[in-house]
């Protein structure tokens, strides 16, 4: 009776062994996902902003890309998102300027972004030509041409001609730099042989590929990656704007109270002992 009583023990210990190393239920885990997530605390805009203070863009000594919009075809709106985008996805310094390119010759508004008191590196000309090629590259010289005559010679939508506007002018900035056709199918730096081919694209912006050639390219010009960091480390770096919301303000002024006060509990480092 009593190894039959240590037998069962020992299947029904057992059992409660393999259950417990049993993986949950898809139900099971689903659910226990669910409430980690609720339990893990959100770190929302607002906190990033009372903690950081948002971001600081240090300031830029260097020179940049224009892009010299002289059409009226596609409107501005176009031309700020691709700022946007050059800026963002890169942290290229660009600046789009408006043209009056009328009764200019083609080649105007590159000559006139090499004009005046502007730092330029490189130009992006954009035009309204008929019989003119779509894309010209001159990145020996440091300036690209974009002609949307030549994007709207099938008659497209105002949809369509800002889709195409918006790839060529990714397309233009990426060769300007020095980066080459992408690999991969379906890249917007793949081969364009005609406006089908642009509109096959599904993106909007190139793939990362070329973007190290671009960044190569663009500092062999002059043209250097725009540093971003957060307004705490701007001003403890010394070289934050002034504060524009509360949240600015008490970093500001805690920042600037360490510095004064100094450090008060320095870490202390115990020495090895030597050995015997």
């Amino acid at each position: 009776m009593r190894k039959l009583l240590t037998v069962v023990t020992t299947i029904l210990g057992m059992g409660m062994l393999l259950a417990d190393a049993m993986p949950p239920s898809p139900a099971a885990a689903a659910a226990e996902t669910q409430t980690r997530r609720r339990r893990r605390k959100q770190v929302t805009p607002e906190m990033q902003m009372k903690k950081f203070g948002g971001f600081a863009v240090a300031p830029y000594d260097g020179r940049y890309c224009y892009v010299m919009n002289a059409q009226s075809r596609v409107p501005a709106e176009v031309f700020d998102w691709a700022e946007r985008q050059f800026v963002q996805v890169l942290s290229l310094p660009v600046r789009v300027e408006k043209y009056d390119a009328s009764g200019a010759d083609s080649f105007a508004p590159i000559k006139a972004a090499w004009s005046g008191d502007r730092k330029t590196g490189a130009v992006v000309s954009v035009i309204d030509q008929p019989g003119w090629t779509s894309l010209l590259v001159a990145p020996e010289d440091g300036w690209v041409q974009v002609n949307v005559a030549a994007l709207a010679k099938d008659n497209p939508t105002p949809e369509v001609l800002e889709a195409r506007t918006k790839k060529e002018l990714w397309r233009a900035f990426v060769l300007l730099f020095g980066g080459g056709n992408a690999h991969l199918a379906g890249d917007l730096m793949r081969p364009v042989n005609s406006l089908k081919d642009l509109d096959a694209f599904p993106n909007l912006a190139p793939g990362p590929e070329p973007f190290n050639a671009v960044l190569d390219g663009a500092r062999a010009r002059g043209i250097t990656i725009i540093r971003r960091t957060t307004y705490k480390s701007a001003c403890e770096e010394g070289w934050a704007p002034a504060p524009t919301n509360e949240f600015q303000k008490a970093i500001w002024d805690q920042v600037k109270a360490d510095k004064e006060r100094g450090p008060t509990n320095p870490i202390t480092i115990q020495p090895p002992s030597a050995k015997k």
